[in-house]
């Protein structure tokens, strides 16, 4: 079953008042006036300004009480009982702390998006008094 090319429709950017450290804004974009993404977040970096793709930290539950806890986490944050740091399919997972929930499948999708949502954080940085776009 094949699918048109989507298009991006609308493209939603929050700047953060005080940006500290690497976050600048917040980003929704809307796919055909039908489909939403939100929590882009647009990111400077070391070798410039990109668009992170909406994540969550990984999590595991507890064999005990099967409570969530963050992936690193030696003990239960719900009862207490100590976590053994090998589970399962979490092994390969322990330095990721964060996986994206929704993300582009090829590169030239990822550049798509990346340079319509910069685009748009230009034009709303323009608009916001005193603003300049962080994008190096």
């Amino acid at each position: 079953m094949g699918v048109g090319v989507l298009e991006i429709t609308e493209i939603s950017v929050k700047l953060l008042d005080e940006p500290e450290g690497p976050l600048q804004a917040y980003c929704s974009i809307t796919f055909d006036d039908e489909f939403a993404v939100k929590d882009l977040k647009i990111i400077k970096g070391a070798e410039g300004t990109f668009v992170a793709m909406p994540s969550r930290k990984v999590s595991a539950k507890c064999p005990k009480c099967r409570g969530k806890n963050h992936i690193k986490a030696r003990f239960c944050n719900d009862c207490g009982a100590r976590l053994n740091i090998k589970r399962g399919r979490f092994v390969e997972a322990q330095n990721k702390l964060y996986v994206d929930v929704a993300h582009p499948i090829n590169p030239a999708c990822r550049e798509k998006i990346e340079k319509a949502v910069l685009a748009a954080y230009r034009e709303e940085c323009e608009r916001a008094e005193g603003r300049k776009p962080e994008l190096s």
